[in-house]
């Protein structure tokens, strides 16, 4: 089988085969852009809904149990009202923005850190909007830099975060490593 087409292999980051693609796309639906995923969500209770009316007409068909074909009707009612409710609030967090998950933490901290002379995140905020992120920290620099030399290798931390195409926006500050750890990468503990 193929791998995943390249529109979603871009919006989710992910590669599966087979029947592995339906879970990968169900685990990283929400990494998807609000287009797809109402898409994603019309099309998953489309076929449901199709399979289980299916299933309803061929029980009343077959059987005396009549009451089957009203209940998967209901059924898939509610479906569809709970994806207009789960489309309407992806698209208000999305408006609002939210912590960014923590495997985008992870990452922006490695693009900090490739760089030789950055010791230390003194703080960071990341903040997605929709599927954007959005990056605002302090970074230390090694100490008796002149600030020309720091401020260069601001904006290079800078340029190398913006190349990531799901990052819009980055403001960093630098200040001179004060000796004390403090940036802890975030954990699943």
């Amino acid at each position: 089988m193929p791998p995943i087409p390249a529109c979603d292999r871009n919006e989710s980051r992910i590669e599966a085969k087979g029947l592995r693609k339906f879970t990968a796309s169900l685990k990283n639906v929400k990494r998807a852009a609000p287009p797809t995923r109402l898409v994603f969500y019309e099309d998953l209770v489309a076929t449901s809904g199709g399979a289980l009316a299916m299933l309803a007409v061929l029980v009343t068909a077959f059987t005396s149990f009549k009451l089957l074909d009203g209940l998967s009707s209901i059924l898939i009612a509610f479906m569809m009202i709970g994806v207009a409710f789960r489309v309407g609030y992806d698209n208000m967090v999305g408006l609002i923005g939210v912590a960014a998950p923590p495997e985008i933490e992870e990452r922006v901290d490695r693009i900090i850190f490739d760089e030789p002379q950055v010791t230390d995140i003194y703080q960071m905020r990341i903040l997605q909007e929709e599927r954007y992120y959005h990056v605002e920290g302090l970074i230390e620099l090694k100490k008796g830099m002149t600030l020309a030399d720091a401020d260069d290798i601001k904006f290079k931390v800078r340029e190398k975060l913006l190349a990531d195409p799901h990052i819009s926006d980055v403001t960093l500050g630098i200040l001179e490593d004060n000796g004390i750890r403090n940036w802890e990468p975030q954990t699943d503990d």
